[in-house]
């Protein structure tokens, strides 16, 4: 299976035996090894899945390298992040996506589906749309992010509240919902972020990026 090792904070190595791994395109700066390139359309998605990414613009354009070596990935200076995916979902906003291998299927979900209403208030206050994209199964996903991304562990008894803006995705059984807190900064001019957040509850993790977009 493909091993991935976090180089630095922004660089990641994955080493191949005659597998495949997907990347977001422009990600690969080196390589090692009898490795080839190629566009990839479906990489672990069903053509329905592929179909649904085009009509909500929740696609990511990715390159596939396939065959045996070392290859780097780096994307415009971001920090990177390597998740594991233990026989769980991972949701995950698409820009957020680095790389993955076939171990996974990838999918797209609505977040409607994540707490009913709450769901798409979510997508609605974060800008960041009504879809989002999944990860089920064994294996690695490697995300971006604005600084060092952080895991936060949900449980029944703690639930997080996170700024939409600085949510990068979750793991676990969670369900969302939007909250308001007029606090200080709502009265100098900051109304648009910390006077709304994401309450999560369950259990589970949320991954948080240091920094808003």
């Amino acid at each position: 299976m493909p091993a991935y090792q976090q180089i630095n904070e922004k660089m990641i190595e994955v080493k191949l035996n005659n597998e495949e791994v997907f990347a977001k395109k422009g990600a690969m700066i080196s390589y090692q090894g009898e490795v080839a390139f190629s566009r990839s359309f479906l990489a672990g998605q069903g053509v329905q899945s592929l179909a649904m990414r085009a009509a909500t613009n929740e696609g990511y354009s990715l390159m596939m390298a396939k065959g045996s070596g070392s290859v780097y990935y780096a994307y415009d200076g971001l920090f990177v992040t390597i998740i594991p995916v233990r026989g769980e979902t991972l949701y995950v906003e698409s820009d957020n996506v680095l790389a993955f291998d076939a171990r996974l299927t990838a999918g797209t979900m609505f977040l409607g589906n994540q707490g009913g209403i709450q769901g798409i208030a979510r997508g609605a206050v974060s800008g960041q749309g009504l879809f989002t994209s999944t990860f089920q199964g064994s294996g690695e996903v490697a995300i971006l992010s604005d600084g060092n991304a952080i895991g936060l562990p949900v449980t029944p008894d703690v639930p997080v509240c996170v700024d939409p803006q600085a949510y990068i995705g979750h793991t676990g059984q969670l369900s969302s919902a939007i909250i308001t807190d007029l606090n200080w900064k709502t009265f100098v001019g900051q109304a648009s972020g910390e006077s709304y957040q994401v309450k999560f509850t369950g259990q589970g993790t949320v991954y948080i990026q240091a920094s808003e977009r």
